[in-house]
């Protein structure tokens, strides 16, 4: 993999690094500066809005790295059926790293990038993994076992968001997935609604154990939002990102399905997350629960 980085910067940005300078995730040092060769893995029409939301964030001096095209100035490099896109690291994610709000550019070139139409999003996702599942049932038992629980929390995410009305609430620069690798990569970015990286950042959190309940509980109890927010943050919570992220990496790329055990084992524990984060934002809005993990609790 080393080899092919090096064979791709050679020839597509003529940039020649040793095969020992270069990580297996695609960093190394050219001329002081810190770079990465990154794989891209979101559709190719995006990268036209991504490349152009990178250019408006660095004129404004906002902190995000930089997309680099190559010399035949395309922004993706493919090679072995891979796509590649260069970055220039000026900003490294620090450990407290806060989350901030940037309102997002009210310019069409970017709608490609929207992701805030969840309930479309999130029921076409449950219609492909229900598709597939009547294909690989047999093949994954751990899954076969667990899917319709989180097919249900979804169900109960989307029933609640199609209940909103969200025709003047404001998008913002938000991340596909918020982790503190990816927070300045500017080819992981999306237009959204203003907590998107504050719930995933949540479920991250609890799942890979980096807080405990009542330091999230303390974390959502100091979140100064408007109604709205407070609304779809609870929607968002309830949306299981991450199983269907597990699930794609386990039918897609060969990921140890033992992995999903971990995930399901919490899911009572998660549900009391739920109910508490629901008693907090209720004390600060008018919020609808889920009855029945409400029940479980009450």
């Amino acid at each position: 993999m080393v080899i092919v980085m090096k064979n791709i910067l050679n020839y597509y940005y003529h940039i020649i690094v040793d095969d020992n300078k270069i990580d297996d995730n695609g960093n190394f040092i050219y001329n002081n500066r810190i770079f990465c060769l990154y794989e891209y893995k979101r559709n190719n029409n995006e990268i036209e809005a991504l490349f152009y939301l990178n250019e408006i964030m660095l004129s404004k001096n906002y902190s995000i790295n930089k997309i680099v095209k190559n010399v035949f100035n395309q922004i993706i490099t493919s090679s072995d059926d891979k796509n590649y896109v260069l970055i220039e690291i000026k900003n490294k994610y620090v450990l407290k790293a806060g989350i901030k709000f940037i309102e997002a550019f009210n310019d069409k070139k970017m709608d490609n990038l929207r992701r805030d139409n969840w309930g479309k999003l999130w029921s076409l996702k449950i219609d492909y993994v229900e598709y597939q599942l009547m294909h690989i049932k047999n093949s994954y038992p751990l899954i076969n076992s667990s899917v319709n629980y989180y097919i249900g929390l979804a169900e109960n995410a989307i029933s609640y968001f199609n209940m909103l009305n969200l025709s003047n609430v404001p998008l913002y620069i938000e991340h596909r997935r918020f982790s503190k690798g990816n927070m300045y990569n500017p080819v992981e970015l999306v237009i959204d609604y203003k907590i998107r990286d504050v719930a995933e950042y949540i479920k991250n959190c609890f799942f890979y154990q980096e807080m405990n309940i009542y330091e999230i509980k303390d974390y959502v109890s100091k979140l100064e939002l408007d109604n709205i927010d407070y609304i779809l943050l609870y929607v968002r919570l309830l949306y299981p990102s991450y199983y269907f992220d597990l699930y794609e990496n386990i039918i897609n790329n060969n990921e140890d399905e033992e992995k999903i055990k971990n995930i399901v084992d919490l899911s009572s524990k998660y549900e009391e997350l739920l109910y508490e984060i629901y008693l907090i934002l209720q004390k600060k809005t008018t919020l609808l629960g889920v009855n029945w993990i409400n029940s479980k609790f009450m």
